[in-house]
């Protein structure tokens, strides 16, 4: 009699829980506002993929790794954890984040300026981030969208930076 009267309250238990109006209407609602999303082709453009590509050849010489597109709360943190403060940096990113391939330790990041960048507000942005960088002491490479690249020169850079990283 006593193991009938437990399993018929198991059984009330889990019929609460799994036919609970609440969690049904979350799940509708959730699912109707997911209509508003859709897929973006691609993650870089063309001429980011492209730099992309002849950046590899080099971290790959150098053994250290490519993080394209890196939000920068992901790699600035925000001392006192300030909402507003963390808000300035939660919506950018950097183009390419390079770190150490052993440990992921950052040691530079490198932003592709287009002629995007010479607007107002972008050129407030690129104003924002030189300071940030600056005052984090991450290196940060701007390096202007052309056809001939000085990768030579950022293969020299990204190798200093490694060096000094790995005495730091």
């Amino acid at each position: 009699m006593f193991i009938l009267a437990l399993m018929i309250i198991v059984l009330i238990i889990l019929a609460i829980i799994f036919n609970n109006p609440t969690t049904i209407e979350i799940k509708n609602t959730n699912s109707n506002n997911l209509q508003k999303y859709i897929s973006k082709k691609y993650i870089m453009t063309q001429t980011e993929l492209q730099f992309f590509r002849e950046l590899k050849k080099i971290t790959d010489e150098l053994d250290l790794l490519i993080f394209p597109q890196v939000n920068l709360e992901r790699i600035i943190q925000v001392k006192d954890n300030n909402t507003s403060d963390r808000n300035r940096i939660k919506s950018r990113s950097i183009d390419y984040t390079i770190v150490n391939n052993r440990n992921c330790k950052i040691i530079a990041c490198i932003e592709l300026d287009d002629y995007t960048h010479y607007r107002k507000k972008a050129m407030t942005t690129d104003e924002f981030k030189n300071s940030i960088f600056n005052q984090t002491g991450i290196p940060l490479i701007r390096i202007k969208v052309n056809n001939n690249y000085k990768f030579e020169e950022l293969k020299e850079k990204l190798d200093n930076y490694s060096k000094q990283a790995s005495i730091a």
